[in-house]
């Protein structure tokens, strides 16, 4: 096939819209970055975080260790390191740069911040809701379908991003 052949060129825009770099195992990443997300758009220091996810996402983050958290494992770990130390901006390396420091900082978080983690019924394989309190306010993201395929934004209960029906 050559490269200027319509089904390569097909090919090549599926890849690039379906292929992104990421750090170790992708669900736990995904929740770093919704986390990463809810914490910016909350504009305030978290002071709790409340998860929902799929049956699925539960099975695959409940042992895997979260990249660069010096061995944490687990939703909780992957929503302090994203509250902690996540740049939104990066997706699925949202976690690449994590100092010694704020490695000390998600171990303490998760020793004193409230992190509920909820089964969230889904017929979506990942779905997953990021919800964080601060200052008076709320924060909320919602990933679903693909990792980083931001399904809906809200503050203080205001509806800031909506792609459900797109998603």
């Amino acid at each position: 096939m050559q490269k200027t052949d319509v089904r390569y060129q097909a090919f090549v825009t599926i890849l690039n819209e379906q292929l992104r770099p990421a750090m170790g195992c992708t669900e736990p990443i995904a929740i770093a970055y919704a986390a990463a997300l809810a914490r910016r758009i909350l504009g305030e220091p978290v002071e709790s975080a409340r998860v929902r996810v799929s049956g699925n996402i539960i099975k695959n983050v409940k042992s895997v260790t979260v990249p660069n958290t010096g061995g944490l494992r687990g939703i909780p770990a992957a929503v302090a390191a994203g509250i902690v130390a996540g740049d939104a901006e990066r997706a699925l390396e949202v976690i690449r740069d994590v100092s010694e420091e704020q490695q000390r900082a998600i171990r303490r978080m998760l020793d004193t911040c409230p992190i509920e983690v909820e089964f969230l019924p889904s017929d979506d394989l990942l779905d997953m809701i990021v919800m964080v309190q601060g200052g008076g306010h709320e924060a909320m993201t919602r990933v679903r379908h693909t990792h980083t395929n931001i399904a809906r934004i809200e503050k203080d209960g205001q509806v800031l991003e909506d792609h459900m029906e797109a998603a």
